[in-house]
């Protein structure tokens, strides 16, 4: 019996693995991501954390092609009157600067390794209507964004930020 069992264990496993490789790259991408660093690479050589060097975040794609992304930097302090409508000029300054998230819809350019976020909402008005592209790699359950340079801070900025899948 266990001879049996061990045999059906070695035939099957390397067909779940297989079948994890296979499909389009919108069925293997979609899940729910874990934020592991997010890295701000300037023109000028420097690094920044935008979001601390611990930042706490999420991605979430689905198989209906909508999606939503949040980043932000867990060392925000609380707003001392604990009214979310009235915070201090500095409280507001603090929170909106330690936080990133937008929602959407997504496609993906596979041959490109484009992956394109249209934007519906976001904490940054700018982004509302646009079409955010990311370059990415998919490892695994290892995701990897890279943003075209974009201006933040007065200079031009490639953010990478890097995703773990939640199972």
């Amino acid at each position: 019996m266990t001879k049996t069992i061990i045999a059906t264990l070695l035939f099957i496993l390397p067909m779940i693995s297989q079948t994890q490789l296979e499909g389009t790259i919108t069925e293997r991408i979609v899940g729910s991501y874990r934020l592991i660093s997010a890295e701000g690479h300037s023109t000028d050589g420097n690094v920044t954390l935008d979001w601390g060097p611990e930042p706490l975040g999420r991605l979430m794609m689905d198989v209906g092609g909508r999606m939503s992304i949040h980043l932000l930097n867990p060392a925000r302090s609380l707003f001392k009157s604990g009214d979310f409508l009235r915070p201090t000029p500095e409280e507001l300054e603090e929170a909106f600067v330690g936080y990133f998230g937008y929602f959407g819809s997504f496609t993906i350019e596979e041959s490109a390794g484009v992956l394109t976020f249209h934007v519906e909402g976001a904490a940054y008005p700018n982004y509302i209507g646009t079409k955010q592209r990311r370059f990415f790699i998919l490892d695994g359950d290892r995701l990897t964004l890279r943003t075209p340079p974009e201006r933040a801070g007065g200079v031009d900025i490639t953010y990478v930020v890097i995703f773990k899948r939640e199972r």
